[in-house]
């Protein structure tokens, strides 16, 4: 048993804040993120190409008067060239108003579809003519809504961020990890692809599944380099970037046209927007507009990769400088290679004082000393704790201080064994010994 003076309990504030900063953070992120641009869309930005020049100043002065910085118009000089604007993913909408022609791309969304429809009505009326819609880029008969592709592709871009909380936890070393993250990555790809060939919810081509791999992947491996830096934070930190303003910026539920200016200025930056821009022009403009979404996820994969080698390197060099010292819960590696960090969501993480040394103390033969002792003292010779073992050779020493400390396991008939460590916040496991027969004593011939 310990013999030191249990640790006073830490302040119930701390406490509460310790294990519900995340709940609070995310019913805040979700109000923000998701009621705050989803709650009534509304046109901004939108970019319209009207057939002929006076026609085009007399839409503008009458859409900046109804909605003032809604829509952008862009003069062209024929149909031909209103349907190439399409097409081109230069504008979301062509209308002539000689003709009452409205051409859309409802691979853009449906419900900007159903926006443009309201807002050119009125002006086709006003000309004398109905209005007529041309849809040059349907999307898959499976996808009615609109809405599939981002229902799809959200399926890779939440599990990767789960994956790596995950990975956290498992015994692996950190190349079994990241192999892992590329395998569920590869799994999410062809799944998800087949499944929504199957449901007919995107048409045929097999490079969404290379587009989404590329997404699986910059996200896991950014979140799994960003650990060290950010260590029991990571959860608000991956999810307010790849949840919480990556899918309102998407232009995937809705398009982003629809959404406030901010989430509009973030769409061509976070992975998921440059997935759902890459397929769409993939599978549905022929490809404009693709390459430069792909890079930017391969950018993302890049700054994983890269974040990854420096968090591997620095934690060498801290190895190097302190051998001694052992990773606990709020750092990036155990001492053989996994990774010992925690997701506070499913485990909050110990308050910052909170100190634990493990491990077990076992006979040079192998068997368990179940009678040992581990005595712990500082730097000045103070006894700070003295336990037993257990039946199967394991103590635990708890609430130790945050510096250097010796450890003396001693046992009957055994040598005892000393180790100096420095403790690290958490509970750190691997402080084993094992204890050689005590020498004979020297007796004298006669």
């Amino acid at each position: 048993m310990s013999e030191q003076e249990p640790a006073p309990n830490p302040p119930l504030v701390r406490t509460l804040a310790s294990a519900l900063w995340f709940p609070i953070f995310f019913i805040v992120g979700f109000m923000v993120c998701y009621l705050l641009p989803f709650h009534a869309p509304a046109p901004h930005h939108v970019p319209v190409a009207i057939v002929g020049e006076q026609a085009a100043h007399q839409v503008e002065a009458a859409f900046d008067k109804a909605l003032p910085g809604g829509v952008e118009i862009t003069a062209v000089p024929d149909d031909h060239a209103a349907r190439d604007s399409i097409t081109g993913r230069d504008a979301v909408a062509a209308f002539n108003p000689q003709t009452g022609d409205l051409y859309y791309g409802k691979a853009n969304g449906a419900a900007l579809m159903q926006f443009l429809q309201q807002m050119f009505a009125p002006v086709a009326a006003q000309t004398g003519h109905a209005l007529a819609l041309h849809d040059l880029a349907p999307t898959a008969p499976g996808d009615v809504m609109g809405t599939g592709l981002f229902y799809l592709l959200l399926a890779m871009n939440i599990p990767p961020y789960v994956t790596v909380m995950m990975m956290l936890r498992a015994e692996l070393t950190t190349r079994q990890k990241l192999l892992s993250l590329v395998g569920v990555g590869a799994f999410a790809a062809v799944v998800c692809y087949s499944f929504g060939r199957f449901l007919n919810v995107i048409p045929p081509h097999p490079v969404v599944m290379l587009i989404g791999f590329l997404l699986t992947q910059g996200i896991a491996w950014t979140t799994f380099g960003l650990v060290p830096l950010v260590k029991q934070f990571i959860p608000g930190v991956a999810m307010s970037l790849f949840v919480l303003l990556s899918m309102p910026s998407s232009g995937g539920a809705i398009p982003k046209e629809l959404v406030p200016p901010f989430f509009q200025a973030l769409h061509p930056f976070l992975p998921l927007g440059q997935a759902v821009d890459a397929i769409r022009g993939v599978l549905y403009f022929h490809g404009i507009g693709a390459a430069p979404r792909v890079l930017g996820l391969a950018t993302w994969c890049a700054i994983g990769v890269v974040l990854v080698i420096f968090t591997q390197l620095r934690g060498e060099k801290e190895r190097e400088k302190d051998p001694e010292a052992v990773s606990g819960a709020g750092s990036y590696e155990h001492e053989d290679d996994s990774g010992t960090v925690v997701d506070p969501v499913f485990e909050p993480p110990r308050p910052a004082h909170h100190r634990t040394l493990v491990g077990t103390i076992r006979h040079a033969t192998g068997a368990p000393a179940t009678s040992a002792v581990v005595t712990v003292t500082d730097s000045e010779g103070r006894q700070l704790a003295r336990v037993g073992t257990d039946a199967d050779g394991g103590y635990e020493v708890h609430d130790l201080p945050d510096r250097f400390v010796t450890l003396v396991a001693s046992a009957p008939g055994a040598a005892p064994v000393a180790s100096r460590v420095s403790v690290p916040h958490g509970r750190t496991s691997g402080y084993d010994f094992a204890l050689a027969p005590a020498a004979e004593p020297h007796v004298p011939a006669r």
